[in-house]
């Protein structure tokens, strides 16, 4: 059965299920789908009732040109970002531009990246910096478009017999109703400046790869801290788990499913309908009618980039069940109309400056007035509320063969990268190291996430080596991070 606790989820879980056998297992199962927090299609989509390119192609750069780490258990992304912070984009355009064969030039190997690589170059058109995006069909944002539109229509109740759950299941954390949709208390930043910022960081990866020194680059090199602040605000309000962060491990960032939610039922009875309209439109990548974005060339293994690791890019994926995922379509829901008797806690939380119910943006102040218990909550025009993406490989796929090789052990990162909790299989090598040194507190076994545990640990190694006070608090240094030699690779 159905119970009141887990009646969202069990909408969620319905949701789910329709958006994967309509877009995923119907036909496109290359594809892996991630559901986000909403975003509203801005009304300047359309101009004098055409939909203008050039705004959906800042758009789409901005927001939505960015692999994304992806849990597929449960077409959840994952909130952490790639070293680099730059875009898809401008990472295709640095490897068609500087990609090297590993095979002898003379081989049939050789011949054929070759050939790829010049290919891709000469498809790049004259300014390979502004790459233009698109969707089809082309008049997907306007009134009279030619988008296809679904209907999803049902009403959950805690009396109905749950069914067996479809794999993937859904994310309890995103089914919640919200009072806010937003996750970051940053400014709101124009897009034309995180163009130019993503320009200016790959203008410094080109001269580093160009000169073959990409592998010495520092972070702050690529993403100063100003950027950063750029960045991670959230993408029109919404997309944080996008953004790229200031670190050399890909790092935490502000999660669009923790923000304060009802909890238990939302609804008096213990009911919920839902209605909205569902629809799919395509990414495309060309220049003047012609795709610049060849995928064979990046599905490519036998080639590298001058001074860089593989995967120095798009990194591989952390662990098993997820993916880098390159988005390839827009999943859009409009007409979104959400039904049922509100609890005290819901109608607080409907009343909020920006509401939100699982995916869905709500209009705000939508709550019914005197004694009447049951309204009709609209959603917020017309967003999108998921991606479907190709899942990338690492990036570069191998190391520069010219590189020297790396450290036996891993530099220290720097006391203050201790302090932000990260999650790195550096804090998971260095916690074998602490168990192999006896200097384990250790309950289970360590892992990448660190904790006060790795702290405690990493003390008693401190105290180890003759440290007393303030400088055995479990914060590694220099001196003792040296001491422990951490393997690198490990």
């Amino acid at each position: 059965m159905t119970t009141s606790e887990d009646l969202p989820v069990a909408l969620g879980q319905q949701v789910l299920d329709r958006l994967l056998r309509t877009y995923v297992t119907a036909g496109a199962g290359q594809f892996a789908l991630a559901v986000l927090p909403g975003q509203a299609v801005d009304d300047d989509m359309v101009q004098n009732g055409v939909v203008n390119p050039l705004v959906v192609s800042e758009w789409l750069r901005t927001d939505y040109d960015f692999p994304l780490l992806l849990r597929l258990s449960d077409c959840t992304p994952i909130p952490a970002a790639l070293g680099t912070g730059i875009s898809a984009s401008s990472i295709y355009s640095l490897i068609a531009q500087y990609g090297r064969p590993a095979a002898a030039p003379d081989t049939d190997s050789g011949v054929r990246v070759r050939d790829l690589f010049n290919r891709a170059k000469q498809d790049l058109g004259p300014n390979p910096a502004a790459l233009p995006l698109g969707l089809e069909p082309d008049d997907w944002a306007a009134p009279s478009g030619a988008v296809h539109w679904q209907t999803f229509d049902t009403t959950v109740t805690a009396s109905a017999p749950a069914e067996a759950a479809p794999l993937p299941d859904v994310n309890p954390a995103l089914w919640r109703l919200r009072s806010e949709h937003g996750t970051q208390d940053v400014p709101d930043t124009p897009r034309s400046t995180l163009l130019r910022l993503d320009a200016d960081r790959t203008d410094v990866l080109r001269t580093a790869v160009a000169e073959g020194k990409a592998d010495v680059l520092a972070p702050s090199e690529v993403v100063s801290a100003r950027e950063h602040a750029a960045l991670t605000r959230p993408a029109a309000r919404l997309l944080t788990c996008l953004r790229p962060i200031d670190t050399t491990e890909p790092h935490d960032a502000a999660d669009p499913t923790a923000e304060a939610s009802v909890t238990g039922t939302p609804t008096d009875d213990g009911s919920l309908h839902v209605h909205f309209a569902h629809s799919l439109v395509r990414m495309v990548r060309r220049h003047a009618g012609i795709p610049w974005w060849h995928p064979e060339m990046i599905a490519e293994p036998g080639w590298y980039l001058p001074g860089m690791r593989r995967g120095q890019l798009v990194p591989a994926p952390p662990e098993d069940g997820t993916a880098h995922c390159l988005p390839q379509a827009l999943l859009l829901v409009r007409d979104v109309r959400i039904t049922g008797s509100w609890t005290d806690q819901a109608h607080a939380a409907l009343g909020g400056a920006a509401p939100a119910f699982g995916p869905f943006l709500l209009r705000s102040g939508a709550v019914p007035s005197g004694d009447a218990r049951t309204t009709t909550v609209l959603g917020l025009g017309t967003q999108v509320i998921g991606i479907l993406g190709t899942p990338m490989p690492a990036l570069p796929p191998m190391d520069d063969p010219g590189r020297p090789p790396p450290p036996a052990y891993v530099p220290f990162p720097g006391a203050a990268w201790f302090k932000t909790a990260p999650k790195s299989p550096v804090v998971h090598a260095m916690g074998r190291r602490l168990v192999e040194e006896n200097c384990s507190a250790y309950r289970e076994a360590p892992g990448p996430q660190w904790t006060q545990a790795d702290r405690d640990s990493f003390a008693k190694w401190q105290r180890k080596l003759g440290y007393r006070g303030t400088d055995a608090d479990g914060i590694p240094g220099p001196a003792s991070w040296k001491a422990l030699r951490v393997p690198s690779g490990a």
